[in-house]
């Protein structure tokens, strides 16, 4: 019995095309801040704030394929900023649980407002209400929102001087990506009916998460925000396809880090080839763009608070709890935008 060769050549092919558009340049680009960040990080003996600096240069770097109200850096400057003030904010408000859940669930709505009338207040904003949900996780007093706040913006600043730098000795301009979407016509109704199911969704994740004791609780509700869409059938589809990633890249990270990524040395080499991957294939499919956070996430994480495998585990479980509680809230009274040949982009990371 002989093979088709073609169905051989197919299936490379379309293992590709899952990580396609690759875009190398932003990867390139956006790496080397990252890595400063976490390569200083070995030299000091405060893992915890390092892991934040890192952790807040890697999400200013998504910046890159954005503007904001036409200034090229803008997206990145009003992330850094709107961080740093969250995670001092974040920090004073988790030591009194009701307080984190009420203002989380406040955001998530603006949020989700934001996802429909501009891509990138939406994109800022969802960069403010992670790092608050983050940084709830870890009260503390002024001394330590202060502390927080700075190693955030250090980490900031360092991604967007070291982009700006690198960017202006390009030969070719680096150029925003396309917005995933054309601009709608706002609907006021369909804004408040989803401010108000983002936050629900928020407060049962949260709720449920922390009420568990699962470490890193705010991955559940940070899932529930993202999954959660106008229609069922859409949340539905959106959280098979972050499950699938999130389980492929703990999966993926557990087998990293028992492999390859020994010691903090290795943990951070691991760490800067992921984010640079990441950055790469933002625009690709969401499963891979999912599961190339998750081993980001994980290895960022672990950098300073250690057990990557334990860590991986955790962050699945709270994407379960996540896309869960953004189903629940979806089914009750699920609902659409008028039919259109355009895609829906409510709680969408960046992607063709």
């Amino acid at each position: 019995m002989r093979t088709d060769p073609s169905l051989l050549t197919g299936q490379p092919e379309k293992l590709f095309g899952l990580i396609r558009p690759f875009h190398w340049r932003l990867g390139l680009v956006g790496i080397p801040g990252v890595a400063i960040v976490l390569l200083a990080g070995r030299l000091i003996t405060d893992p915890l704030h390092a892991a934040i600096a890192a952790g807040a240069a890697f999400s200013v770097g998504f910046g890159l394929s954005r503007d904001l109200l036409g200034q090229r850096w803008g997206a990145m400057a009003a992330a850094m900023t709107g961080m740093a003030l969250a995670g001092a904010l974040g920090t004073v408000a988790g030591a009194w649980f009701p307080i984190l859940a009420i203002v989380s669930a406040g955001l998530a709505a603006l949020c989700a407002v934001f996802a429909l009338s501009n891509e990138d207040f939406w994109w800022v904003t969802l960069q403010v209400v992670i790092a608050f949900m983050m940084a709830g996780y870890f009260p503390g007093g002024l001394e330590a929102a202060g502390e927080r706040a700075l190693a955030m913006t250090a980490g900031g600043m360092v991604e967007i001087a070291t982009v700006a730098a690198i960017a202006a000795l390009l030969p070719t301009p680096l150029r925003r990506l396309p917005l995933t979407m054309a601009r709608r016509d706002f609907q006021q109704s369909l804004a408040v009916a989803h401010a108000i199911r983002a936050a629900l969704a928020v407060l049962l994740s949260l709720s449920v998460a922390s009420g568990i004791g699962l470490a890193f609780d705010y991955w559940a509700p940070i899932t529930a925000l993202i999954v959660l869409k106008p229609g069922l059938h859409d949340t539905r589809a959106r959280g098979w396809s972050r499950l699938l990633g999130t389980a492929g890249g703990c999966l993926l990270a557990s087998l990293w880090a028992g492999g390859f990524a020994i010691g903090h040395l290795g943990l951070t080499i691991s760490a800067i080839v992921v984010v640079a991957f990441t950055y790469s294939v933002q625009k690709a499919s969401y499963e891979v763009f999912s599961a190339a956070v998750t081993i980001t996430v994980v290895f960022l994480v672990s950098l300073g608070q250690g057990d990557a495998i334990g860590n991986a585990e955790h962050r699945l479980l709270a994407t379960v709890i996540g896309g869960l509680a953004a189903l629940l809230v979806s089914a009750p009274l699920p609902h659409r935008r008028p039919a259109t040949t355009e895609p829906d982009r409510l709680g969408q990371l960046p992607k063709a």
